[in-house]
């Protein structure tokens, strides 16, 4: 019984405080919009694949499991490594820290396949950049561990175009939900913090004593005026604006 009586007073409370509910709804949400339309850059990743060893186990010099884990981390040292990062920095001309942070290498358990990722904000550029560090580290380990059992899975030479990360949809759908219940918040703390009394229950409810009636002090009667000025004891009167115009006096 009481779970209801809470729903019901929440819901009066959102009904009470509508227009605090779409004010803060609206304009976080229109901040949401301004950001990613604005503020926010679309992102781009591209992916390149290296093989590390030959499939076929009777063919490769890798044959141990061992032998070939070890080749996996070495691999993958090297394409982190500054021999690697130093000649694609200078190659498109992008500082090394930064550089650093756009390239993510993976290699899931059991597998013969490292991943490049790079990210950025040019996906012609990324696309490049993932490539061009799948043939330098191919390159390196063949030149410094004469490693041949390493190639690049797909060599398209940087033509693919990178792929967007994320939407803008989903952007503004997180904004929508966020503004919502950042208004509902507001509502229920501005409710909170209101110490004016709403109703009669609410009497009841603070003094214990049952009220017998409510007077509504906002609403005026229609085609009457209170005279402001009154000399002395006068009584206050009360006029009939359309008896006023008849000639009669009402009092």
């Amino acid at each position: 019984m009481e779970e209801n009586m809470d729903i019901k007073r929440f819901l009066a409370v959102l009904k009470r405080r509508i227009v605090t509910v779409i004010l803060v709804s609206s304009c976080l949400f229109l901040l949401a919009c301004a950001v990613t339309f604005f503020v926010m850059k679309p992102t781009y990743e591209s992916v390149e694949n290296l093989v590390v060893g030959k499939l076929n186990k009777e063919d490769s010099e890798y044959g141990e499991s061992k032998d070939l884990s070890m080749l996996l981390a070495s691999t993958i040292d090297i394409v982190q490594s500054p021999n690697v990062l130093n000649a694609v920095s200078r190659e498109f001309n992008i500082p090394y820290d930064e550089l650093k942070e756009q390239i993510v290498v993976k290699n899931s358990q059991d597998s013969q396949v490292v991943s490049i990722l790079v990210r950025g904000e040019d996906p012609e550029e990324v696309s490049k950049i993932a490539n061009y560090t799948a043939l330098t580290t191919v390159q390196k380990m063949n030149d410094l561990f004469e490693v041949k059992d390493i190639l690049v899975l797909n060599e398209s030479s940087g033509e693919n175009r990178g792929e967007e990360v994320g939407s803008r949809f989903v952007n503004l759908a997180i904004g929508l939900v966020v503004g919502l219940l950042a208004g509902i918040g507001g509502a229920v703390v501005k409710d909170h913090l209101d110490g004016s009394v709403q109703s009669a229950a609410q009497i009841e409810k603070e003094i214990g004593v049952r009220s017998l009636g409510e007077v509504n002090l906002r609403k005026k009667l229609p085609g009457r005026k209170i005279h402001k000025k009154h000399r002395g004891k006068e009584p206050l009167r009360v006029v009939d604006e359309e008896k006023e115009k008849r000639g009669e006096m009402s009092v």
